[in-house]
């Protein structure tokens, strides 16, 4: 939404989540802790029990919104998750009333595993009432199969314009040079999270070896800097296995000074300042990839699993990455790359390929065709 904002084509109004809370708080019909949908909150579900509670609140949207909108002159309403239930309420009332919802979500590469495609297919048929709005756009082609094979929205409702977020990236790097000898060497680490595709008690060892190694890669080399980047936000279960494995009482963090973890950073600003990034399950491997990055993912024997085959991202790519099967296979491809960071022609139009079906077009106009796409339902409607 930032992006869309930026051009200055349209005036943004946004709603606080706590006012939108206090207007919606005392009809909320599952209970007042939950703000999502989940199967048994969902209205289109055998299971629901909160149809009064839920008439209720529409009833009052309505008439809230019908006074609102003669108020201020609105002519569409963004969201950004199907799974928010205030969000979603409001757009389908609104809808209703003549002001179209646009649903813009901003989950993205579901078709990066094939475990993830089926789950996400399976949440959209029986987690998430059916879209009521007036068009959703998304970020991938692939991810329309999702949202039309579950039955949560027709076909002709959605678009794949690719990622607002990566115009001004792809911008920025596109002439992206390997520079100077008097630069330190940055190796960018980004934490694998565990979640519920995997098991715990199978990947703790591989995390912790992993993790670890950063650490006392950076206590090796004190010429290099070492930043380990976690995501901003990290739930309870994938906090201990993210965070243990760097309390090693052996080790002092703080007192290793080429070594950074912070999870503030802005991989866009981050990236083209590097030299090599390593990974797992992450869209961010693609971005980095795209620049012409060295990008190392540690396939360690933990995870060559034949049960994880179609729960790692990108699977079927692996050719375009470097791939580390151990320690010291990982070592060795860092300063390999250090040294000789250039990508096979071949590979970078393979990454350029995978960039454009999974995030956005390399012409860095998903903004444009964002902008495009409102007006356009936006002048359907009146």
């Amino acid at each position: 939404i930032d992006c869309i904002a930026s051009t200055n084509e349209f005036r943004i109004l946004w709603i606080t989540e706590p006012w939108q809370t206090r207007l919606s708080s005392m009809f909320c019909y599952p209970t007042r802790k939950y703000q999502k949908f989940w199967p048994d909150y969902n209205p289109d579900h055998t299971n629901f029990q909160y149809k009064t509670e839920r008439d209720d609140f529409r009833d009052f949207l309505f008439n809230f919104l019908k006074r609102l909108y003669n108020i201020i002159d609105v002519d569409c309403i963004i969201s950004a998750h199907p799974r928010y239930i205030f969000d979603i309420e409001w757009g389908a009332v609104s809808t209703q009333l003549g002001i179209p919802h646009i649903l813009i979500p901003r989950d993205s590469q579901m078709a990066s595993s094939p475990t993830l495609l089926t789950r996400m297919t399976d949440s959209y048929k029986e987690g998430v009432p059916k879209f009521k709005g007036e068009h959703i756009i998304i970020q991938s082609e692939l991810d329309k199969k999702v949202y039309i094979d579950s039955g949560y929205v027709v076909p002709e409702k959605i678009s794949s314009l690719g990622c607002p977020r990566m115009d001004n990236f792809l911008k920025k790097t596109k002439e992206r040079k390997f520079d100077s000898k008097n630069k330190r060497k940055k190796i960018v680490f980004l934490p694998f999270i565990w979640d519920s595709y995997f098991e715990k008690s199978d990947l703790f060892s591989y995390i912790y070896e992993v993790n670890m190694f950063f650490v006392h890669f950076a206590l090796k080399y004190p010429e290099l800097d070492v930043i380990i980047k976690p995501k901003r936000k990290v739930s309870g279960s994938q906090k201990p296995i993210l965070i243990e494995p760097l309390k090693d009482p052996s080790v002092e963090l703080e007192k290793i000074p080429n070594l950074i973890i912070r999870s503030d950073l802005d991989l866009h600003d981050l990236f083209p300042d590097s030299d090599v990034v390593c990974g797992l399950n992450t869209s961010a491997l693609l971005e980095a990839a795209v620049i012409g990055l060295p990008v190392i993912i540690p396939y360690f024997k933990d995870l060559q699993n034949p049960k994880y085959d179609k729960r790692v991202f990108y699977k079927d790519a692996f050719d375009l990455f470097d791939i580390a099967r151990d320690v010291k296979e990982l070592e060795s491809l860092i300063l390999k790359r250090l040294h000789n960071p250039m990508i096979d022609k071949n590979v970078m139009e393979g990454r350029n390929a995978m960039f454009e079906k999974f995030v956005s077009s390399l012409q860095g106009d998903a903004t444009e065709k964002y902008i495009e796409c409102i007006k356009r339902v936006v002048s359907q409607r009146k």
